[in-house]
This record gives C-alpha cells, sequence and structure tokens, in this order.
C-alpha cells in the first residue's frame, strides 16, 4: 500500500512540476515585446541647429601685412555710417619693431661706412706702393748695367733680376687693386641687401602704424564675423592680415546657416525642405530650402571635437522683424519625404559578423533571420529583403531560458529559440 502511494505521490509531484515549469516559461515569455511588420509612412528627417545670416553682405576686412592686437571695438549691431572707426590696433609692438629695424638700418650704415673707409686706406697703400715701384723702373732703365767691359756678369745678371722682380711686383699690385674692388664689392652688396631687409620692414611697420583704424567703407548695421571656430573679434585679440573682421549685412535678403552633426548627415543635398525655428519666437515656423551643404564636416567650437556639416538653407519667407542676423534657430530637414516602406523599430535589429538580422515569430519558436536592411532615421530602419507583411518579430532577442536548441539554416534562419505555449 505504501508502494501504491508513493508512486502516486511522484506522479502528482511531477504533475505539479510541470505545470509549473509551463506556466513559468509563459510567463518569460510574455515578457518578449513583439512588432508586426506591416509598410508604414517611412520618412528621414535630419535636425540642425544654426543662426540666421544676411544672404548678402559687404565685408570689411583686417587692414595691414602682419599681426596685430586689437585694443578697441565699436559695439556689435549698432548702426554705423561710411567712415565711422569701428575697430583699433594696438600700436606699441608696431613701435617697438619698427624702432629695433630702425637701429638696425643704422648700424649697417656704420658698417658700410667702415668697409668704404677700410677699401680707401688699402687703394692708397696699393696706390703708394706703384709710385715707389715706377720710381723705382725709372732708376733701373737710367743706370741699366750691360757693358762687360765696366761690370763684371755678375753685377749685371743682379741688375736684370731686380728689373724682373720690379716687373712681378708692379703685376702684383695691379691684381692687388683689382681684389681689393672685388672683395669691396662683395662686401658692400651683402652689406647693401641686409639693409635693404630692414628698411623694407620698416616701411611695413610705418605702414601699418598708418592702418591702425579700421573704418567702415559702407553704411548700415555693424555685424562682427566668426572665424572657423566660431569666435568673434574681442579686445587683446590677434588678427591676422586679411581676416574678415565684421560686415553690413543686406537685411533685405536673409538666410539660415544650420548644423548637423556629421554622423547624422547623409544624403544631404540641394533643394531639399528645411522647417525652421527661431528660439526668440518658437511658435513662428519657416520654410525653406537647402541651398548649398559644405564638402566636409568642420569643428565648430575651440576643444570640442565634434564635427558638423556646415549647410546653407534659402528661405522663402522674409520678415525682418524677427530675422535679425545672429538669432538661434533649430532646423528640421527632409532628407527622405514620407513612403510606404516595410520598416522596423531600430531596436528589433541586431548586427553579427557584418550581417544583421531578427528574431521572427513563427508561431511555435523565435527563428534568427538574415535581412537586408537599407536606410533609417531616428526611430524606423528599412527593410529591403528577409521580411514580409504580416511576420511578427521580437523587438528584443528572447531569453536563453526558453532556448530549446540550435538550428543552423539557410541565409532567411540562421538559428531558432523553442517558444513554449501551455
Amino acid at each position: 500500500m505504501m508502494i501504491l502511494l508513493n508512486h502516486k505521490a511522484k506522479r502528482v509531484v511531477l504533475c505539479l512540476l510541470t505545470v509549473f515549469l509551463w506556466s513559468c516559461a509563459d510567463e518569460r515569455i510574455s515578457t518578449v515585446p513583439e512588432y508586426p511588420v506591416e509598410e508604414i509612412d517611412f520618412a528621414i528627417r535630419v535636425s540642425g541647429f544654426g543662426e540666421i545670416e544676411a544672404a548678402q553682405a559687404q565685408r570689411i576686412i583686417s587692414p595691414g601685412i602682419r599681426p596685430m592686437t586689437l585694443s578697441w571695438l565699436k559695439e556689435e549691431n549698432t548702426m554705423v555710417e561710411a567712415g565711422d572707426i569701428i575697430a583699433r590696433f594696438d600700436a606699441q609692438q608696431i613701435l617697438k619693431d619698427s624702432r629695433e629695424e630702425e637701429f638696425e638700418m643704422r648700424k649697417l650704415e656704420q658698417d658700410i661706412a667702415r668697409s668704404t673707409a677700410q677699401q680707401s686706406q688699402q687703394m692708397r697703400e696699393v696706390e703708394s706702393d706703384q709710385v715707389f715701384v715706377k720710381h723705382e723702373f725709372e732708376f733701373v732703365d737710367k743706370f741699366a748695367i750691360d757693358d762687360l767691359r765696366i761690370y763684371s756678369q755678375l753685377e749685371i745678371i743682379d741688375t736684370l733680376e731686380n728689373r724682373d722682380f720690379l716687373v712681378a711686383k708692379d703685376g702684383f699690385l695691379d691684381w692687388k687693386e683689382n681684389s681689393i674692388d672685388e672683395q669691396a664689392g662683395s662686401e658692400m652688396a651683402v652689406l647693401d641687401i641686409r639693409r635693404q631687409g630692414h628698411a623694407t620692414k620698416f616701411e611695413r611697420h610705418q605702414k601699418a602704424l598708418s592702418g591702425l583704424e579700421v573704418v567702415s567703407p559702407y553704411s548700415g548695421l555693424l555685424i562682427y564675423e566668426k572665424d572657423r571656430r566660431g569666435e568673434k573679434p574681442s579686445v587683446g585679440q590677434t588678427i591676422f592680415p586679411g581676416r574678415p573682421i565684421a560686415q553690413i549685412p543686406n537685411l533685405d535678403n536673409m538666410q539660415a546657416k544650420v548644423f548637423v552633426l556629421a554622423n547624422d548627415a547623409i544624403d544631404l543635398d540641394a533643394g531639399q525642405a528645411v522647417e525652421i525655428r527661431l528660439d526668440a519666437f518658437p511658435d513662428e515656423v519657416f520654410n525653406g530650402e537647402i541651398s548649398n551643404v559644405a564638402g566636409f564636416p568642420r569643428s565648430i567650437e575651440r576643444g570640442n571635437p565634434v564635427t558638423y556639416y556646415e549647410v546653407t538653407v534659402s528661405l522663402n519667407q522674409q520678415d525682418k522683424s524677427m530675422m535679425q542676423p545672429g538669432r538661434k534657430l533649430t532646423a528640421n530637414i527632409d532628407v527622405k519625404l514620407p513612403s510606404k516602406r516595410l520598416a522596423i523599430p531600430l531596436q528589433a535589429l541586431h548586427h553579427e559578423n557584418g550581417s544583421s538580422y531578427v528574431y521572427v515569430n513563427n508561431g511555435a519558436d523565435y527563428v534568427k533571420t538574415i535581412v537586408e536592411s537599407g536606410r533609417k532615421n531616428l526611430y524606423l530602419v528599412e527593410i529591403i529583403s528577409g521580411l514580409s507583411v504580416g511576420d511578427v518579430i521580437a523587438l528584443s532577442p528572447p531569453p536563453d531560458a526558453v532556448v530549446a536548441s540550435t538550428v543552423v539554416a539557410s541565409t532567411s534562419a540562421a538559428s531558432a529559440y523553442p517558444r513554449l505555449s501551455s
């Protein structure tokens, strides 16, 4: 009787355990979110930020031919007339450099004078020696010894050797005279080149001193221009020659300058529609289209490695009361207009070994199915092949607890995860 009771007890325990396991499995399966695949309106919209700027503006370029430091700037966003001073540069460094060049020129003038004096002294010494040799020639010719009846042969030979010596010395003095001229000419040429170099720099500094004030050539609203890092001119900043420091914009024709993250700037092109909202007037919506996209991304903030594409947007509406240069804005660019496409949420698409796949519910199992994906937006990704309308996919990988077996399949099914049901 005890044996039969034990068998019944075992059967009851096994049944209770089986029911418990099935109920646990169903509870875990129910936690896997699913998504029914269907064709939906799929669009790609990219967001960006920027500011209003004038489509045409008269630029004011930094004068001079050397970097200079700003010492004063006229207040921005003020009306200026043609001829008004809008900026001044510091003259201290230019004056210092100018005096140094002037000092170097005076030193070189002293070197040139000293070189000229040395040349004159050497030439006088050569001329003195030449006069002496001339007199020696006259004496030798006057008292020539060539009569063997009066002088011995040795005395005659000595006289001839003296004349040969005078001829050689006269030739040497001619060579020395030419050599002094050549050396002096070379030295003077070097000194003159150096003097001209310092004179050129001195004239450059003098020209910079005469251009310390920047004058507006036009009348209008004064707007300071940002450099490639988004910084406007400021007092104490070094400005290089030729850099645009300000502009007088044409307020009748405004446009938008928009920055889009390099990672999001995919398929941006001229003609795409843009929706713009000014930060100062968030309820107002302005429309426009892309007129230009920068050829390469760049950073817009010093020390920040994040890069952006600069996009120029022409506006369909103009409103002087709202659209003022420098006003901040946000923009939405319609890269791809809505159209019926097979698309799924981004979280449902997984990647492994260069392939993309989803988990498809075939009624009993979750099947790992390879798919080919296309373009994507912030929430959805387009599916080109591998799925059909009506398929049900898991939004997250099924838990390991429901994995019963792994089936190696073709491109459409790489592995299977059994789905338990009561």
